[in-house]
């Protein structure tokens, strides 16, 4: 509950300074090329004096950092980043730059689970667990939609979907929602855009409208990719810049409005998008949004125009996404990425005259379904994405094709970008995420997929000193009885230790230091039951027919592991 009063202190101020931006532009027409030259810069400036003022140790920005924290530090995240965001993110945003308040109230949720862990002393799993309650209340409370938080936390920050860890996150959703529901006194999300706008949208999924959805998710994944490559570019070209870090914002946002200041100029009989003379791509875009899932926006007249102008808008809001975070401002990428999947949407939908599997659909109701694409797609999160789009709508019909579209513009994505969002800057610094799903990557894998290192076999009955000779080539051996059956191993422990007794191996016999009373390991056996069988050393393999094919390590089994995972993800 008290994340939910802090989302409202924290959201509430942007969004007075944004509408009361707008109806100036529209009292002044005459000073908005100024304003729109002049502002972003200014805010910028403010946000590099910020994080100049406020600096943390936590490497890493907005969510990528709260991952950070709980992958590296244990889920400690200093206060102090909680402050930094929200003047941050104040400054960025209601001054023009192109990025969205959600990320931010991620931050600021994440970082007072962490303080609340911290006052009550409590283990690194419980801190984790409140950090990921802190994040999803904010979600919740600033979308009013908390099974959206419940799932963005579960598959984005925790990747952990254990009955420890979701009773508490679903306990701390459902309460920030139903705070900011009792506050404000409605329902609807507190960026505006209401459940009254999608009426009549929300068509079910059926055979004839399934191809519609599921090529428009092919080419939402697409897009993503296209948004998290750009992200990455500007990323590295701000960092090559041999100037003051405070100062790498207002070079973005210098870049920003000379966008802004060619749209004043060239833009002036061109749909305004509900947001008066300002650039649509400036802030966070939820207007835009309005006015391109307004079924009215649509004309067959001019569809190729739409199209064509909603790619545009779609392609430098990316670009100026990319300007405003890629050069060190503070936002969130939620709202970026629902205006671009909006717009990507709208604009196949506009083709409807032309593909015949599109015009039963309509551009509205894919300008919806694009939104969860985009949003699956750059943050590798299909439920959060879906549930998301179910949750502004509130129509039950739309809940399958939005499934359909955010689970193809995640695979396509993941395809053609390994990396989401949050996780590209954590690739960059060496974190590889992990979660309570890899043990069961050890289960579902089995010996036979491992590498396994070549087995040297040895006869029990030869003299312990032939094995000097042999341990310049290997350092498992497997000892076979006159027969040819397992008799014992012998590990590199072993040779050391009969190494300290040098002078009596010529009297010794290969079977007197092996480990005896050991057992072959089939192919099939699953690899969490055979790091239990190693643990005392290597073990030979089993083959089909019951030879010996190889020999399994602990190293050998990790590297299989972290192979699959790193593929898996």
């Amino acid at each position: 509950m008290a994340l939910a009063v802090i989302a409202l202190a924290f959201i509430r101020p942007i969004q007075w300074l944004e509408h009361g931006a707008i109806e100036w532009a529209r009292d002044n027409p005459s000073q908005v090329p100024v304003a729109v030259a002049i502002v972003p810069v200014l805010g910028a400036l403010l946000c590099g004096a910020i994080q100049s003022i406020f600096k943390v140790k936590l490497r890493a920005h907005g969510v990528s950092s709260v991952l950070y924290a709980i992958h590296r530090k244990r889920a400690q995240i200093p206060p102090i980043l909680a402050v930094r965001t929200w003047l941050g993110s104040t400054a960025t945003i209601s001054s023009g730059g192109s990025a969205g308040p959600e990320g931010p109230i991620v931050t600021i949720g994440a970082t007072l689970g962490s303080s609340i862990a911290r006052f009550l002393r409590a283990d690194p799993q419980t801190t984790t667990t409140l950090v990921g309650c802190g994040a999803a209340a904010g979600i919740a409370a600033v979308f009013n939609a908390p099974i959206t938080g419940i799932f963005f936390v579960l598959e984005v920050l925790l990747r952990d979907f254990s009955l420890r860890t979701f009773t508490p996150i679903v306990i701390a959703a459902v309460f920030a929602a139903a705070t900011v529901q009792t506050l404000i006194g409605t329902p609807e999300p507190l960026f505006g855009v209401g459940a009254e706008l999608f009426k009549g949208t929300g068509e079910g999924l059926t055979i004839t409208t399934a191809p519609a959805f599921a090529l428009l998710g092919i080419v939402c994944g697409i897009a993503s990719v296209f948004f998290v490559r750009t992200l990455q570019a500007s990323e590295v070209a701000f960092a090559k810049l041999r100037i003051a870090r405070w100062m790498l914002p207002a070079t973005g946002a210098a870049i920003l409005a000379l966008l802004g200041v060619l749209h004043v100029a060239i833009a002036k009989d061109m749909p305004s998008f509900g947001e008066g003379l300002l650039p649509p791509f400036y802030g966070n875009g939820y207007p835009v949004a309005r006015a391109v899932l307004e079924p009215s926006f649509y004309t067959r007249e001019t569809a190729l125009v739409a199209a064509a102008l909603l790619i545009g808008l779609a392609v430098v809001k990316c670009v100026a996404t990319s300007l405003t975070l890629g050069s060190g401002g503070i936002g969130g990428l939620f709202a970026p990425a629902l205006l671009i999947g909006a717009l990507v949407g709208g604009a196949f939908g506009s083709l409807g005259e032309f593909v015949p599997i599109v015009a039963d659909v309509g551009p509205a109701r894919l300008a919806l379904a694009g939104m969860a694409g985009l949003v699956a797609g750059t943050t590798h999160a299909p439920l959060a994405g879906a549930m998301l789009v179910y949750e502004l709508s509130r129509e039950p019909s739309i809940l399958l094709p939005v499934i359909l579209v955010a689970a193809l513009g995640t695979i396509v994505a993941r395809l053609l970008e390994r990396h989401s969002l949050y996780t590209a800057e954590l690739a960059a610094l060496g974190v590889r995420l992990g979660s309570a799903s890899d043990l069961s990557a050890l289960r579902r894998l089995r010996v036979g997929d491992v590498r396994l290192r070549e087995a040297v076999t040895v006869r029990g009955s030869a003299p312990a000193s032939s094995l000097i000779e042999l341990a310049r080539g290997s350092e498992e051996f497997v000892v076979l009885d006159e027969s040819g059956a397992l008799e014992g191993m012998i590990g590199a422990r072993d040779l050391r230790i009969a190494l300290v007794n040098r002078e009596a191996l010529p009297l010794l016999q290969v079977r007197d230091i092996a480990r005896t009373g050991i057992r072959a390991i089939d192919r099939d056996l699953p690899l969490d039951h055979a790091l239990d069988r190693i643990e005392r050393g290597p073990l030979p393999v089993r083959g089909d027919n019951g030879e010996i094919i190889g020999v399994l390590t602990r190293g050998r089994v990790m590297r299989a592991w972290r192979r699959h995972m790193e593929q898996d993800r």
